[in-house]
């Protein structure tokens, strides 16, 4: 039942992956889930359509595991800046987080969701309900508050480090 699908799968495997290698390696675990499974496939003719699902799958499962992993690179390491060790930055953090704590609920849970929980602006929308461009609005009135709210030049360098701009 396998050899005549072979060729689509393998194929299917590069496209999704991008690199031969990792088209092998899900090739090979598609393979190993679907005999697993054999058993649970009540229409075997169904077959192919299992296998192309395993595989679909287990790339979905491979890539989210793979959103919290990143190769190290020395030299981008160093040009991180750590705020947090700077007591001046930790001071002015916590002033504007409570100015961030004065705006109206959906623009200040948009802020966060945004910059600080990193969601994108699609995702804010699903959770906040209403439209994209209702989400960019309040993100803008709320970045336009916070920096009318703040006064010196300084606070205005924290704010535009905590909304990264």
């Amino acid at each position: 039942m396998y050899e005549p699908i072979h060729h689509q799968l393998s194929r299917f495997c590069r496209v999704l992956t991008g690199n031969t290698e990792h088209a092998k390696d899900l090739l090979n675990d598609t393979v190993l889930n679907t005999i697993a499974g054999f058993d649970r496939i009540k229409d075997k003719n169904a077959f192919k359509s299992y296998t192309f699902s395993v595989a679909s799958n287990l790339h979905k499962i491979k890539a989210r595991q793979d959103k919290f992993r990143a190769d190290y690179v020395e030299e981008k390491a160093q040009l991180i800046i750590d705020h947090s060790q700077n007591p001046e930055y930790a001071a002015e953090f916590q002033l504007l987080y409570e100015k961030l704590m004065t705006l109206p609920g959906k623009t200040k849970e948009a802020l966060i969701l945004f910059h600080i929980s990193d969601l994108s602006i699609n995702d804010i929308q699903k959770i906040q309900g209403g439209s994209i461009s209702g989400v960019k609005l309040r993100l803008r009135r709320g970045r336009e508050k916070l920096k009318a709210m703040t006064k010196s030049q300084y606070d205005q360098v924290v704010l535009s480090i905590f909304l990264n701009f």
